[in-house]
C-alpha cells in the first residue's frame, strides 16, 4: 500500500502488515464535527508530526526528536550514564516550527532541524531498511547513528486509528535495532556497536485531539539465550478501533491487547506497573532518570516527562511461551500536549 489517503480524499484505518509509503494529507478531506469543509490554511495548521530516535545499553542511553505542531517546533537531544547517573540534554523551541522540515514519506523521507550551528537530521531509507540520525550541537554534543532493521529483520508496527470526529494518527514504530556509529559527549567517544546499544524508533503524525494526553512505555535488548527483544505500548493515543500495543522477539511482531499504566502522576519517579488487559504483558518500571519538555504558549502547550528506567517482568506469547525481562533499560513517558 503506497498512499494512506485514496483518490477519494479518505484516510485507510486499520493495522498494515506493510509500511505505508507516503502519508499524504494534503489529499485527505477535513471536516469540522458537521461535516463542513475546512478551509486549506485552517487544515495545515491542524496537521501535527514528530519523530524520535532512541537506543539504550548498559553503558548509554540516549534519545533525539524533532515535533513540527505548526504553531511551534520543538527538538531535544539528550544522553544518560548509567554507572555515573550523568543527564546531558539539550532543547530548542521554533516558533512556527521555523529551522524544522518534516518529510510525509515514513520509509525515505528526511525530518531535519537547523538552527546555527545546530543540527538534527533524521533519514530514512528502505535498501537496506535503516534510519540514521545525525546530531551536531554547538555545545559539542555529536551522534552519528545508523539503526538497522535488516538484523535481526523487524516487521514494524504501522498503524492508522480515528481520532473524534474527523482526525486520525498514523504512527510507524519498532524497536529492537542492532545501532552501530558513535555518540560523542564532551571528551568521550561511545562505539554504539561495540557497547551493545538497541534502539527505537517512532513516525507519527495525524490530524490529533486539540488536548492530547498519552502514557507510553518501550524497551529494547538482549535475552539471557541470545534473542532481542523490544517492546512498545501505550494508552490514551492509537487505540480507537486498533492499538500499537505489541512486542518483537528477533523481529518477529506479537500483537498485545489495551495496557494499563499504574504509577503516581503527583511522582512520576516512583515505580511504574505496566499491564495489558489480554494478561500477556506484566512489567514494573523503575524510573532513574528523566528528560522534561514544559511549553505553555497559550495556543500551544506540552507537559512531556520522557523517563530512563529498568524494566522487569514478563511477556507471554500468543503459543504460550513465558519470556522473562530482568533489569533491562528503556523509557516511559507521561505527556500532556496542547496542539
Amino acid at each position: 500500500m503506497n498512499r494512506l489517503i485514496d483518490a477519494a480524499g479518505n484516510v485507510r484505518f486499520g493495522i498494515f502488515r506493510e509500511p505505508i509509503a507516503e502519508v499524504n494529507h494534503r489529499d485527505f478531506v477535513l471536516t469540522d464535527a458537521f461535516g463542513r469543509s475546512i478551509g486549506r490554511l485552517r487544515r495545515s495548521l491542524a496537521f501535527n508530526q514528530f519523530e524520535f530516535l532512541g537506543a539504550v545499553c548498559e553503558a548509554l542511553v540516549f534519545g533525539c526528536a524533532i515535533a513540527d505542531v505548526k504553531y511551534a517546533g520543538s527538538v531535544f537531544a539528550y544522553a544518560y550514564e548509567p554507572a555515573t547517573k550523568r543527564v546531558c540534554e539539550y532543547s530548542f523551541r521554533r516558533p512556527l516550527a521555523l529551522g524544522i522540515h518534516c518529510s510525509q514519506l515514513p520509509e525515505s523521507g528526511r525530518t531535519v532541524f537547523r538552527s546555527g550551528g545546530n543540527v538534527v537530521e533524521m533519514t530514512a531509507a528502505t535498501s537496506p531498511r535503516q534510519r540514521h540520525l545525525r546530531v551536531r550541537l554547538a555545545a559539542g554534543f555529536e551522534v552519528d547513528a545508523t539503526f538497522s532493521e535488516e538484523d535481526p529483520a523487524i516487521q514494524p508496527m504501522c498503524i492508522c486509528t480515528p481520532v473524534g470526529p474527523n482526525g486520525w494518527v498514523y504512527a510507524r514504530k519498532t524497536a529492537g535495532h542492532r545501532v552501530c556509529g558513535s555518540l560523542r559527549l564532551g571528551e568521550r567517544t561511545y562505539d554504539l556497536r561495540v557497547i551493545g546499544a538497541r534502539g527505537h524508533h517512532d513516525w507519527t503524525a495525524g490530524y490529533m485531539r486539540r488536548h492530547t494526553f498519552w502514557n507510553w512505555g518501550c524497551l529494547a535488548g538482549e535475552l539471557r539465550d541470545g534473542r532481542v527483544v523490544g517492546v512498545n505500548v501505550s494508552c490514551g493515543v492509537n487505540e480507537t478501533r486498533f492499538t500499537e500495543n505489541c512486542f518483537w522477539l528477533d523481529g518477529e511482531l506479537h500483537k498485545l491487547d489495551t495496557v494499563c499504566f499504574d504509577y503516581d502522576r503527583r511522582d512520576v519517579l516512583k515505580p511504574w506497573r505496566i499491564t495489558s488487559y489480554d494478561g500477556r504483558l506484566d512489567l514494573s518500571f523503575l524510573p532513574q532518570a528523566r528528560h522534561t519538555e514544559r511549553i505553555n504558549a497559550v495556543i500551544v502547550a506540552s507537559d512531556f516527562h520522557q523517563l530512563i528506567g529498568r524494566y522487569d517482568g514478563r511477556l507471554d506469547t500468543a503459543g504460550g511461551e513465558r519470556v522473562r525481562i530482568t533489569d533491562l533499560l528503556g523509557y516511559a513517558e507521561h505527556h500532556y500536549a496542547k496542539w
